[in-house]
């Protein structure tokens, strides 16, 4: 049975601006932490989901701040809470969700992604509608992924060393053993170093960067 979603969706995975992050950009910085930017990173990141003219669901930690990312998103963007555990537990929980609502396909992504474009959504989604079986991953420049998408939760989330220069292809390896194939995007920077920074296109992550 067909429910709220009928349609492909998106799904940002953020922290909460106010609950910190990317405390290792901010230390290179040399600044606080400051919400401004984080808020930036995921707007930034949104208007490239929205691009795609795919619905656009935003999955927050901690799910208390739910209200808080409300406000700050457009109109037409869904918020609803990550579940508890790993981030491989939650990214899990989040696809699961959705496609129990009935979406035929989820696309993951992360919040800190302003260079993100509509086309490569479609990219993503283009190659589960010719290979519905098989998993869509977009590797990022640190060894992980900025992108994941599938037709239904994939076993890749479990034993994962998240954080480290392997996660991409532990994922890709884990994928192959549970028999599925493995399509890859272009790499795409995500935006954990100042250089990282500096180089995106994302107009609010610039105009935070140019007013610093």
């Amino acid at each position: 049975m067909v429910g709220r979603e009928a349609a492909p969706v998106v799904a940002v995975l953020t922290r909460a601006p106010s609950a910190g992050g990317k405390t290792r950009l901010f230390a290179a910085l040399g600044r606080a932490l400051d919400p401004a930017l984080l808020t930036a990173l995921l707007l930034d990141t949104i208007d490239g989901v929205r691009a795609s003219g795919r619905p656009c669901v935003v999955a927050v930690d901690p799910p208390e701040a739910c209200d808080e990312v409300a406000r700050l998103v457009p109109d037409g963007v869904r918020v609803r809470p990550q579940p508890g555990g790993t981030l491989g537990d939650r990214m899990r929980g989040v696809m699961a969700a959705l496609l129990d609502e009935g979406a035929p396909a989820v696309v993951l992504v992360g919040s800190d992604l302003p260079d993100l474009r509509g086309e490569i959504v479609e990219r993503a989604l283009a190659h589960l509608a010719d290979d519905p079986a098989s998993l869509v991953l977009g590797p990022a420049a640190d060894g992980g992924y900025y992108l994941i998408a599938a037709t239904r939760a994939p076993a890749v989330f479990d034993d994962i060393a998240w954080g480290g220069p392997d996660v991409l292809t532990q994922t890709i390896a884990a994928a192959r053993r549970a028999g599925q194939a493995v399509h890859l995007l272009d790499a795409l920077r995500d935006v954990d170093t100042p250089e990282d920074l500096a180089a995106t296109r994302g107009p609010r992550a610039r105009a935070w960067l140019a007013a610093r």
